[in-house]
Order: structure tokens, then sequence, then C-alpha cells
């Protein structure tokens, strides 16, 4: 590791914890790999729902859908040249048309019934002296934090809940430094919208409740990452976990070749 302070986030957690190896190649060897298929989908479906509600926050109104559309087609096409090959997406252009019904089912079930108050907007705390860095993908004039998933089967929201917490804490704490009591929206008011790639997609909607054991539990797997990576301890369990099947890393894991 170099001198520079180790600031977490909660996709950095999130991978540490899927593999520890993985997490070694993107954050201290960087070690640059492009997307997958799913994850091109994933990251052009956000972009584009980016751009329809930062236009809504201002004008509060939504932008035509095929301007939305047109987003996601741009981001889409613009990444795909070297994608990742992908054992579950074999078709590139089958996987963008999924895009596009991510998009118009985002804007029937939440774009156009949610006003935005933030969007994309950074929140940056520390847990107990550790930074933590993260952004907030929607929050809405009802103070829900909405934080959009794309999945090619339905959600389970306990698998969310460690990075919703930390969202949770930094909504909070912005509410702190402007003199706004958030406790009550910590508690009530978090909300998975998930985009669902089945052959016929779908909206799936989810509420968490988070409560003190979850920030207690956040807090701690938050110091035990941080120190395993200040000791350099990088553990290669995504053989376990699964991220073995679609990591770019796979190809030149040690780990993962040894067990072919």
């Amino acid at each position: 590791m170099d001198n520079a302070p180790l600031v977490l986030s909660g996709s950095s957690l999130s991978t540490f914890l899927r593999c520890g190896k993985q997490w070694e190649y993107a954050y201290v060897l960087n070690v640059k790999r492009p997307p997958n298929i799913r994850q091109l989908v994933g990251l052009a479906t956000h972009e584009a729902i980016e751009v329809d509600m930062r236009h809504k926050l201002e004008a509060r109104e939504n932008l035509p859908i095929d301007d939305i559309v047109d987003a996601y087609s741009d981001a889409f096409d613009r990444d795909a040249p070297g994608v990742e090959p992908d054992d579950e997406e074999q078709d590139l252009g089958s996987a963008k048309d999924s895009g596009v019904s991510l998009v118009r089912i985002h804007r029937e079930h939440v774009g156009a019934t949610v006003q935005p108050v933030l969007v994309e907007e950074q929140v940056q705390f520390e847990v107990n002296g550790i930074p933590f860095s993260g952004y907030l993908d929607l929050v809405d004039e009802d103070e829900n934090i909405r934080d959009t998933k794309t999945s090619a089967r339905k959600l389970d929201p306990e698998n969310y809940r460690l990075t919703m917490t930390g969202y949770a804490i930094g909504f909070r704490q912005m509410g702190v430094e402007q003199g706004i009591d958030y406790n009550e929206t910590i508690e009530n008011g978090i909300v998975l919208d998930g985009l669902i790639r089945t052959k016929k997609p779908y909206y799936q909607r989810e509420e968490l409740t988070i409560d003190q054991n979850d920030i207690r539990r956040f807090a701690s797997v938050v110091e035990t990452v941080n120190a395993a990576i200040n000791e350099g301890t990088f553990i290669p369990n995504g053989l376990v976990s699964g991220a073995c099947g679609w990591c770019g890393y796979a190809d030149i894991c040690p780990a993962y070749r040894s067990s072919r």
C-alpha cells in the first residue's frame, strides 16, 4: 500500500468481502479491466437514469423517454468495444435491448412517480476514525434513500443491507451538518429499486429498515476490512463466494488457475 490514506466505500467494501484478491487487483495493483456484458448493461442503465433524474431535479419534469433511451444507447455503445466475455451473456445486441427495457421500466415505476432532491450526491464520514465515502443514487422528496439495482434474478434485499447502512449513515451525517435530525430517516426510507433482467423484465421494490444493530455491524466490518487491508491480507475467496464466475481478473489469478 502507498502512503495515501485509505478511504473505503460501499463498492470497495463489497469487493473485499466478496474476494480479497479481487480487491488487491483493483485497488492496490490498479489492474484495469473493462466490464463484462452484464456490468455494461448496469452501468449504461444507471447513466441514463442519472441523466433523467438530474433533469427532473432542476426542471421538476422528466425528459422525453426517447431521450433517456438515447442516453442509454450512447453509454452502452461507448463502452461496448473491448467488453469482457461473459458466459451468461452471449449476444451483445440482445443484452443492449434488455437494458432499454430496464430504462423504460424505471421511468414507469420510479422516474415518473418521484421528485428527486439529491442525485448522485457524495457522502463522506468517518467510522471510528476510518474515512468512508459513497454516492447516493437518489433521495426523493419524502427523504427516501433510493438505490437502483440491475440484476438477472430477483433481488434478495439482505444482500444490500451493509451497503445501504453506509448510505443511511452518510445521509444522516449530511443532516447533522445542516442542523437537521435524520434519525427517523435512517430507520425508515431505504428503498431498493430493482430492475430485473429476466426474459420478461420487471420492477421489484424492496424496503430496508436500518437500526442500531446494523450500524454496529457496519462499523465492525469496516474496522475488520480496514485492518486486513493495512496488513496486506487479501484472501482469494472468490471460489467460495462465486465471484470467480464473472471476475475480470480470473485469467491472471493464481488461486483461480490452480482450481481449474
